[in-house]
């Protein structure tokens, strides 16, 4: 259990350092206009969605949909949170400068872009075959082979009737 939520805390760390970075370079940058901010806060969210998609893939290949799917969870809700609650503070705002309706607009955006990252990263691993069920489902396969010439189940052997 205790390797499950270190797993859970490296990646909220790397996708929360992926959108602090992105806000020092953005204060750093002398001159920044709003197309500076909007380009960089684009870019950001897409690193959060590929780091989030990644995790996603290698979190399915070893663990069975009802774990991914809780840890993600996580990862997801908590990166959220302190991007929004944490982040303006690192750009030199504060959250709520533009109303809790802008606010709560941001967290909608953080939280569906995160979620595109995690299901791609998800169904990649299934349709890969490399998520557990997946495997298990080719083991049976792969044992439960009938011969070619077998009756399968379903098919009706009968020859059309001529008229």
């Amino acid at each position: 259990m205790q390797n499950r939520w270190t797993r859970v805390g490296v990646v909220v760390a790397v996708l929360v350092a992926v959108n602090f970075g992105a806000r020092i370079v953005l204060r750093i940058a002398s001159g920044t206009s709003e197309d500076t901010e909007l380009r960089t806060g684009i870019v950001s969210l897409a690193g959060m969605g590929v780091v989030l998609a990644v995790a996603a893939f290698l979190t399915a290949r070893r663990f069975l949909p009802a774990v991914t799917s809780g840890d993600l969870f996580f990862d997801i809700v908590v990166t959220s949170l302190l991007v929004t609650l944490v982040g303006p503070f690192i750009s030199g705002g504060t959250p709520f400068v533009d109303g809790p309706g802008q606010w709560l607009l941001q967290l909608v955006v953080c939280v569906g872009v995160l979620l595109v990252g995690a299901a791609l990263g998800g169904l990649l691993a299934v349709a890969f075959g490399v998520d557990p069920k997946s495997r298990a489902w080719g083991a049976y396969a792969s044992q439960v082979k009938l011969p070619a010439n077998a009756k399968r189940p379903g098919k009706a052997r009968t020859k059309p009737v001529k008229r």
